[in-house]
């Protein structure tokens, strides 16, 4: 239902909202020009979009109660029908016009359910009015920000509706009063004496003041920032908001014998706004400023408010409705959720400070933090935004529970994904013109050679795209999870009748029926996401605006020697639990009740796939259990079948091979990737490098004379460390030390580069970035933590500039500061991204290359990924590339997640683990035969640019040194057997040159 949601048509609507008293703000809204107060125009499909928000808030339809279900449809041939058509609500038989309604605008026949197949006219039967708000789920990346900004801009002027007295206000308590002002009428004279007290009389001014305030026609200050309302009134009216009171008390509690004081302790009042607030998370507030700034006018477009958690004291409700946009955290709100019914019984007590003995009474100070509300809390807003509002589908967290306090006459969820696993076509499936899959290209020759973007293959491109949608389908139990997560959305934070009445409506009117295959149910199902979700098909986006082309592509990178020992032994590991648990019980991986710990070496083997450091211990355990198991087999004690013992055999034998290699035990042990270094000096490759052993392997060491050696990434900052201090001179003409470096060393250590590493991923990786980095900003998307720190070890390597965004190692503050840096600085082209974190929300725009370092599962957070780069603002062709290792089990999952692209009836599973080709796939895994050489082709340099050699240094090796560059001097200076700490005052006649030659040496 979701994938084939029709576009939003103004046409059906025109009518009945130009008819109207907002027929102003839709023509407003329709108008091809700039909006006031915009900086830019709307493109066509934004404009509908936005027309149908309008819609949903200023003339709320009216929803057939689901205790009725249409019959049929009695069409009669009148004239008046006829003139009633453009009346007729285009989501009939479920949804009518408030305004217009009778007979001829609907000819539905309904049945209740307690009396099926009694035909009911439509007259007579309940409906419910529409909730004023709903569920933008516009595709990524097409200007759902913009689209909110334009709604906030069309209607600043509107305040918010007052409530009627006695009202109950869902979640807050009941409305204790009509509108207040504090507005009173004193004397003119402000001279006399008699200056402010109340007059007998009211003057007919401050009646005028008092009808304009209580209107609520319009925001009067928005009038007078318009430019419509003097100053000199508005002085006057601005001190004195309109208010209500509200009692949190519910009726139960009221019943129970709660006093009339406790009552009143704890009212309070709720001011009057024409304010819209937006949560927002904390990763995306900077975003949202920078948005506001791009599109709104600084002059006559919105006053905002920013709160975060950098705001230490909340601003009162007498300040926040001074603000058209008032932006929040989610973090920050969370903060302001303080349940108050769990502390009114604090208000009754009776003091017993004095009897407990405490020195003061705290009796005061624990009433006011009962009774303390938000000042959020006690603002009436005219609409709530949440941004990437699918987090308000969970139930009872804060951030659903503070949204569910904040009083809001209007209400929008803004996500592209409006449930966890609800996606649609572009989403979930990669396609081509043809709507052929994306192939997987293997690079040719050298892995690291580095691809001009001439070369790269252009597999998928959204303007080139055909217009047919592919289905996408889930399995049972995602789709029941979207069913009630939907239900959330609708019944708590949308509050629409009658799902929000009880918290069983839901289940009872939507999922059961549809359930039981009703058909009324599908019907009214899909006419009720028709109505809420505000979404454009891809082909209406398309046809209004071309995105720069998407080139996708996978790169197969054969695995270095090293990453085959490690992927080997993870598979080797696998291989023999199956064998020695017999594939049963819950030792068994596979096992049901082992969901945890499968995921968790499922996760160890793809990241072995990059780079991964395994216990040699467990190595050892490995042998040890496989040679028993082999014991138990010929002594007739296990039933292993040959095919198991054979594959038993081939564990063993992988294990072996990674335990006794030195250099694999080497990096593994140092829990680092190593490093080919080529061109070292002998002396000091042999102090710094202490590494088991050298390779001669033409494809590193291209010269006979140069062998390449192996260090770890902790062994190359040492090194470095160690080069610098070999540097360090005295300014005396003593001989240079053995620790220091000659001039001829120095000149080896600058020829000297990084010239291949042990994962083949990261080395094509940093050839890449090294290549693109200077003219194109890049985007490197990681799957986990440990590939985070990888890459940006290799990066600060290669001397890259280049940012992180991760969860483990930063706070809110800094990441939203790199992605602001990223952006706008010329400087840091490269960030470095977990895609968990970073697949949602995000303006990326600026990048126009991406790396997923492995294949994700998920095809929905791929292309959330994607689409923080390929989106509205993108100037240029956007690149991206998936890094697969060959003959790994990231191929399989890579061919499986594409066969599932391409039918129509197979559903995607949530977890890798969860696939049932997958968990085959996992469980017949083969060892890698093949590897290559992980090298760079262009080669780092092993010390910085900066360093040079000491000029000091350099003086005393031509004066010392015979193998100096240049001619050793002939004058020597005076020779002393060892440097003086002290200082020696020496005589006042000094001894010529030549007669101390023949002096005995100091001691």
């Amino acid at each position: 239902i979701f994938q084939f949601l029709e576009s939003p048509d103004p046409a059906p609507y025109m009518d009945v909202c130009m008819e109207s008293e907002y027929s102003d703000i839709f023509q407003a809204c329709l108008s091809t020009d700039i909006y006031d107060g915009m900086r830019y125009k709307l493109f066509q499909y934004q404009r509908r979009s936005l027309f149908k928000m309008l819609k949903r808030e200023l003339l709320p339809d009216l929803f057939l109660d689901p205790s009725y279900s249409p019959l049929h449809n009695a069409s009669y041939a009148s004239n008046s029908l006829l003139n009633s058509k453009r009346f007729r609500h285009p989501l009939l038989p479920y949804f009518q016009f408030s305004r217009g309604f009778n007979e001829a605008t609907n000819t539905w026949v309904y049945q209740h359910q307690s009396l099926p197949n009694v035909p009911v006219a439509a007259q007579n039967v309940s409906w419910y009015s529409d909730t004023r708000g709903g569920i933008i789920c516009e595709d990524m990346g097409t200007g759902k920000t913009c689209e909110c900004l334009a709604l906030i801009v069309l209607t600043k002027r509107q305040m918010v509706q007052p409530p009627n007295e006695g009202e109950l206000l869902p979640c807050v308590g009941t409305v204790a009063s009509a509108l207040l002002t504090d507005l009173c009428d004193t004397s003119a004279d402000s001279h006399s004496p008699a200056a402010h007290t109340p007059r007998l009389v009211p003057s007919l001014k401050f009646l005028a003041a008092k009808t304009a305030l209580l209107s609520c026609a319009e925001s009067l200050r928005v009038m007078y920032d318009d430019g419509v309302l003097p100053i000199e009134i508005w002085r006057q009216l601005e001190p004195y908001p309109l208010y209500y009171w509200v009692n949190p008390l519910s009726e139960s509690r009221l019943r129970r014998g709660t006093s009339a004081e406790l009552a009143l302790d704890i009212s309070f009042k709720v001011y009057m706004s024409s304010s819209t607030i937006v949560v927002v998370p904390d990763n995306l507030v900077e975003q949202w400023v920078r948005e506001k700034y791009k599109h709104v006018q600084d002059s006559g477009g919105l006053e905002m408010l920013k709160i975060d958690n950098s705001t230490n004291t909340m601003p009162e409700p007498q300040e926040l409705i001074k603000y058209d946009l008032v932006l929040v955290s989610v973090s920050r709100l969370s903060k302001e959720y303080i349940p108050i019914d769990s502390k009114i019984g604090e208000l009754g007590y009776s003091c017993r400070c004095y009897s407990k003995g405490f020195e003061q009474c705290t009796c005061d100070r624990r009433r006011d933090a009962a009774a303390y509300r938000s000042p959020l809390l006690r603002v009436h807003w005219k609409r709530l935004i949440v941004d990437e509002g699918h987090i308000m589908s969970c139930r009872n967290t804060t951030r659903s529970l503070i949204a569910a306090y904040l009083i809001a006459e209007r209400r929008w969820v803004c996500t592209g994904t409006p449930t966890h696993n609800l996606v649609h076509a572009t989403s979930a499936i990669s396609t081509d013109s043809q709507g052929a899959p994306t192939t997987v290209e293997e690079s040719n020759g050298n892995s690291s050679s580095v691809e001009s973007p001439d070369q790269l293959s252009v597999s998928s491109s959204p303007s080139r795209r055909s217009a047919t949608t592919r289905t996408y389908r889930m399995n049972v139990r995602e789709s029941s999870s979207d069913f009630l997560q939907m239900g959330v959305l609708v019944s708590k934070f949308l509050r629409m009748d009658p799902f929000s009445q009880s918290t069983s409506a839901w289940t009872g009117i939507m999922v059961q029926p549809y359930k039981r295959g009703e058909p009324a149910a599908l019907d009214r199902l899909q006419a009720l996401m028709q109505s809420i979700m505000v979404r454009n098909r891809p082909e209406a986006i398309v046809s209004d605006v071309q995105l720069p082309p998407l080139h996708e592509k996978a790169v197969v990178l054969p695995p270095t020697r090293h990453q085959a020992l490690t992927y080997n032994t993870a598979i080797a590991f696998f291989h023999i639990n199956a064998v020695l648990t017999e594939r049963t019980g819950r030792d068994y991986f596979f096992h049901p009740e082992n969901k945890k710990h499968l995921r968790q070496i499922v996760d160890n083997l793809f990241l072995a796939c990059f780079w991964f450091s395994i216990s040699l211990k467990h190595i050892q355990d490995g042998i040890v259990n496989g040679l028993r198991a082999l014991e138990l087999w010929e002594q007739g004690d296990k039933p292993y079948s040959d095919d198991d013992v054979n594959l038993l055999r081939k564990c063993i034998v992988e294990l072996q091979r990674a335990a006794s290699d030195p250099e694999w035990a080497y990096i593994v042990q140092a829990d680092s990737v190593g490093y080919w270094i080529k061109g070292l000096p002998p002396r000091l490759a042999t102090n710094l490098f202490c590494s088991p052993s050298d390779t001669d392997e033409t494809d590193i060491a291209t010269d006979v004379n140069s062998v390449a050696k192996l260090a770890t990434l902790p062994q190359l900052r040492d090194g470095l460390v160690s080069v610098k201090r070999m540097l360090a001179v005295a300014d005396d003409d003593l001989p240079p030390l053995s620790t220091n470096v000659s001039p001829t060393e120095f000149e080896q250590l600058r020829s000297a580069t990084v010239v291949g590493c042990t994962s083949s991923k990261v080395a094509y990786l940093t050839e890449q970035l090294l290549y693109h980095h200077k003219q194109e900003k890049c985007i490197v998307f990681a799957s986990c933590q440990s590939e985070v720190i990888i890459i940006g070890d290799a990066l600060r390597l290669a001397r890259v500039p280049h940012l992180v965004y991760a969860n483990q190692v930063m706070t809110q503050s800094q990441r939203r500061h790199n992605i602001t840096t990223f952006s706008t600085s010329t400087m840091y082209n490269v960030i470095v991204m977990d895609v968990v974190l970073a697949a949602y929300g995000i303006d990326l725009s600026a990048a126009s290359r991406v790396w997923f370092i492995s294949p994700i599962w998920q095809a929905a957070r791929e292309r959330q990924a994607i689409k923080r780069a390929h989106r509205l603002g993108q100037q240029r062709p956007v690149f991206v590339e998936t890094l697969i290792t060959g003959e790994s089990i990231e191929e399989a999952l890579w061919r499986r997640r594409q066969e599932i692209s391409d039918s129509d009836s197979e559903p995607m599973a949530k977890d890798v683990e969860e696939d049932g080709k997958m968990r085959s796939m996992l469980s017949n895994a083969s060892f890698i035969q093949r590897s290559s050489i992980g090298s760079l082709a262009s080669g780092i340099p092993l010390l910085p640019p900066g360093i040079r050699y000491p000029p000091l240094l350099l003086r005393k090796y031509e004066l010392w040194s015979p193998d100096s560059p240049s001619q050793a001097s002939s004058k020597v200076p005076f020779y002393k057997a060892k440097r003086l700490s002290l200082r020696l005052s020496l005589p006042k006649t000094v001894t010529p040159l030549d007669k101390q030659l023949d002096a005995p040496p100091l001691t």
